[in-house]
């Protein structure tokens, strides 16, 4: 499936649902929408496929997203997520105007949905392996991928990983904060191999949002108990104050 957002096109989809937030909340609040399912986290596996990417290092994030929803550390937090586990996406991203949604929203919510997720990704393909690294398109296409999903988390998650900082289209720090505006958390995995310093700059340009971290990883074997850690932390942390959430939020 693929599925793409301009940053253009996202920053005129912001300013109207800015001006809209009442409406919008007074929407999210009414009761008996059928089209969308309660989950405790809506959460986006965003991960790096640009030139500095070779195809092992790809498989390696890939076996490493799966073993970890195959972890029981990680299974455990979703089963206690509330209400009703986890919704998830995967995102490949390279270049600017080179993004994928790779594989559709998933509904993860025990140790049997986990499993299966977790061999959807390690089936998924490599759609790209060439691309600059447009880190900043990739917040933009992945934060239209929250609309009309199916589901209505108590928190939005962009897990945007890579190995390089952003060299190509609008960069992070003019994304950020219309992603932010949207209710939206950014937390970043920093792959160290080629540039050591990279969770700083992840921290500074990438990252924001209520309770935003930085997970590292020193090299593409690292990733998968990197992604580990990092799953239990934005499943488990404690939800934001619903009303508040909504407040922010732009659906």
């Amino acid at each position: 499936m693929v599925c793409r957002l301009s940053f253009r096109d996202a920053h005129a989809r912001f300013l109207r649902l800015a001006s809209g937030a009442l409406f919008a909340l007074a929407l999210i609040g009414a009761p008996g929408d059928a089209r969308t399912e309660a989950v405790a986290v809506e959460l986006i596996l965003a991960i790096d496929c640009s030139s500095s990417v070779q195809p092992e290092e790809y498989a390696l994030q890939m076996r490493g997203v799966a073993d970890a929803f195959r972890s029981p550390e990680v299974i455990q937090a979703i089963a206690s997520a509330t209400p009703n586990g986890v919704a998830v996406t995967l995102v490949q991203w390279s270049g600017e105007s080179m993004q994928t949604q790779a594989l559709p929203w998933t509904h993860v919510h025990d140790k049997e949905s986990a499993a299966a997720f977790a061999q959807q990704v390690e089936e998924s393909p490599q759609y790209m392996q060439w691309g600059a690294t447009a880190i900043g398109e990739a917040l933009s296409f992945s934060v239209g991928l929250f609309e009309d999903n199916g589901f209505e988390g108590v928190r939005q998650v962009i897990d945007v990983s890579g190995d390089g900082s952003s060299n190509q289209g609008e960069f992070p720090t003019v994304v950020r904060p219309l992603v932010i505006a949207a209710g939206v958390t950014i937390n970043g995995l920093a792959i160290l191999n080629d540039e050591p310093n990279l969770d700083k700059y992840y921290k500074e340009q990438v990252i924001g949002g209520k309770r935003s971290f930085v997970e590292r990883a020193k090299d593409f074997a690292d990733f998968g108990a990197a992604i580990r850690r990092k799953l239990i932390r934005e499943i488990g942390s404690p939800p934001s104050v619903r009303l508040d959430t909504q407040t922010a939020r732009a659906r």
